[in-house]
């Protein structure tokens, strides 16, 4: 038997094995590929923090945290933060998170649920690798979030803040 034989016997018994363990379902869910584009779903914490210094900022408060965000990684590399929020006020303005803007790239962002009965979900799709910071302030990154107004005929305004978001 050559050496090129036996090189391919090993591969299909490999391939068999496979396919019986498959067949057997001895696998985990997901071990043989991702399932709707979705490799990892994540449980994150996403913190805000002021521009000029270490203190929390304002958006914070527009984070429902007695519910869990979490962090999606889509098959194609990027992310979909599931963040669930709530409204923010000011004396200025009262709205809720809308959106983000990285640089120079605005990620918008879809709310479902409702505000009122505290069910509000803000998706914003197709965010970078970049985004997974940790919890480590001075690895955060610079982002402008949109604050869609109560109000319609106030329409949007924006804050600038540093992000962190870190995988719990």
């Amino acid at each position: 038997m050559t050496r090129m034989q036996h090189c391919y016997r090993r591969l299909w018994a490999a391939l068999l094995a496979l396919a019986l363990l498959l067949a057997a379902g001895c696998l985990p869910a997901g071990a043989a590929g991702p399932a709707d584009g979705i490799t990892a779903n994540l449980r994150v914490d996403v913190s805000f923090w002021e521009t000029d210094s270490e203190s929390p900022s304002l958006l914070n408060d527009g984070i429902d945290t007695g519910r869990e965000a979490s962090l999606i990684r889509q098959s194609n590399g990027t992310y979909t933060l599931e963040l669930p929020i709530q409204t923010v006020s000011t004396v200025v303005f009262t709205g809720h998170l809308s959106g983000l803007t990285i640089g120079d790239i605005s990620y918008d962002g879809e709310m479902t649920g409702s505000l009122d009965d505290g069910t509000a979900l803000l998706t914003i799709k197709n965010l970078p690798s970049s985004v997974l910071t940790g919890s480590n302030i001075s690895r955060s990154l610079l982002v402008t979030c949109a604050i869609e107004m109560d109000m319609d005929l106030l329409g949007e305004t924006a804050r600038t803040a540093r992000m962190c978001i870190a995988v719990l």
